[in-house]
C-alpha cells in the first residue's frame, strides 16, 4: 500500500465510522437485553473513539508523508461532520425527538450541509479552508458526543442524576449549535472573495 494513501483513507474511514456507530448506538438502545445494549454501547463508543482519534493523526500523516492534497482538505471537514452528525442523529432518536434536542441538532446540521455546500461550489477552494474556530467547534462537538457514554460508564445513576445529566447535556448541545452557527460566519463571508 502507497503510505501517501493513508491520510486520505483515515479521513474516509472516519466519515464511514459515523453511520456505523450511530447504528450500534441505536442497537444498543433497542436492545432487549442488558448484555446487547452494554455490547452495542460499548462498540459505539470504541468506534467513536477511534475516529475521533483519527482526525488529529489524518493531518499529521498528510504533512509528515508529504502528502497533503486538495482531496484530503475537502474530505476532512466532511468526514467531522458525518461521524458528529451521525451520533447526534442517534441521540435525536434515544431522546425520542424532543424538541429541545431537535432544533439545536438541526441547526448544527444545517450549518454543516450549507458550509460543505459552500466549500463545494467556491471557485475558490482556498478561499473555504477550516477555520481555528471551525477547528475548536469540532473539537468540542466530539467531546459533546463522547459525553454521554462517559456519564453511562462512570457507574449507577439514579433516575433524577440521570435527568440532570441529560439536561446539562442538551444545555451543551444548545451552547455548541451557537458557536457551530458562529463558525460559519467566516465561509458564508468568503463566498464572494474574488
Amino acid at each position: 500500500m502507497d503510505l501517501r494513501k493513508l491520510p486520505n483513507a483515515l479521513t474516509i474511514g472516519r466519515g464511514a465510522a459515523g453511520p456505523i456507530g450511530a447504528f450500534l448506538l441505536l442497537s444498543s438502545y433497542s436492545a432487549t437485553e442488558e448484555s446487547g445494549a452494554v455490547g452495542y454501547g460499548l462498540a459505539a463508543f470504541i468506534v467513536l473513539v477511534l475516529a475521533a482519534l483519527t482526525d488529529a493523526i489524518d493531518g499529521w500523516l498528510a504533512r509528515a508523508l508529504d502528502a497533503e492534497t486538495a482531496l484530503g482538505e475537502l474530505l476532512d471537514p466532511i468526514a467531522d461532520k458525518l461521524l458528529v452528525g451521525s451520533y447526534l442523529v442517534a441521540f435525536v432518536v434515544i431522546f425520542r425527538f424532543d424538541l429541545l434536542l431537535v432544533i439545536p441538532v438541526a441547526l448544527i446540521l444545517a450549518r454543516d450541509l450549507t458550509v460543505t455546500g459552500l466549500r463545494l461550489s467556491s471557485a475558490k477552494p482556498s478561499v473555504m479552508r477550516a477555520t481555528t474556530t471551525a477547528k475548536l467547534k469540532t473539537f468540542f462537538q466530539m467531546i459533546l458526543v463522547i459525553a454521554p457514554f462517559i456519564v453511562v460508564m462512570t457507574g449507577p445513576h439514579s433516575d433524577e442524576a440521570m435527568g440532570r445529566y441529560a439536561l446539562s447535556w442538551i444545555v451543551g448541545v444548545w451552547f455548541l449549535a451557537a458557536v457551530t452557527l458562529w463558525s460559519a460566519l467566516p465561509y458564508w463571508q468568503a463566498r464572494n472573495t474574488p
